[in-house]
């Protein structure tokens, strides 16, 4: 009688990927959930690793797995889920980080600038506080106006993604995607305010 020969662990996991890709492409759930299931641990930690805040590491994987969702039907993968999970989870953490970065920045400086207006009444301080209040509504403005409706929901009436989403009738990814578009305007357009 002859032992059964040894497996390969590493070939079952790609031919099972392969196959839960194909059936994704079906819009199969269950193999949504399959892989969902397998990595959405892993690429927590990953996702933290980099962002440094639990529910923003999660709110990254989460806002992956719904971009797959959506693009399940013609959505590639053309070196693996792992492969190809891991690499977005990476690239939306560093966005992540970006993002929160430009906010910050800009939030200190528009408290710099209020704090300084206060202190003094020079005729300087009040052109430059005037001068910032246009360019900013003049970026504002500018926008496209799905991404200008997006970034005044959430950075002026202070409504989370969710809601914003709800409101437009767009999934939470597209929200946050015009919102990094909006953020990377003001980063360009308000470049000369904005530096350290």
């Amino acid at each position: 009688m002859t032992s059964p020969a040894p497996q390969n662990r590493s070939s079952d996991v790609e031919c099972s990927e392969r196959e839960w890709l194909a059936r994704l492409h079906t819009g199969d759930e269950r193999a949504f959930e399959r892989i969902f299931r397998t990595y959405v641990t892993a690429l927590c930690e990953f996702a933290h690793s980099y962002v440094r805040n639990r529910d923003t590491a999660q709110e990254v994987v989460q806002d992956l797995f719904c971009a797959i969702w959506e693009q399940r039907f013609t959505i590639e993968m053309p070196h693996g889920a792992r492969a190809y999970l891991y690499a977005a989870v990476r690239n939306r953490s560093l966005n992540a980080i970006r993002n929160a970065r430009v906010e910050v920045s800009f939030h200190e400086y528009l408290s710099r600038e209020a704090n300084e207006s206060v202190a003094s009444t020079s005729p300087d301080a009040e052109i430059a506080a005037r001068d910032l209040s246009q360019a900013l509504a003049r970026v504002i403005a500018d926008m496209p106006p799905r991404c200008r409706e997006v970034f005044t929901l959430v950075r002026r009436q202070h409504l989370p993604y969710a809601e914003v989403a709800r409101i437009l009738g767009l999934s939470a990814k597209t929200v946050e995607v015009h919102m990094s578009r909006a953020l990377a305007i003001l980063r360009v357009e308000l470049a000369a305010w904005i530096r350290p």
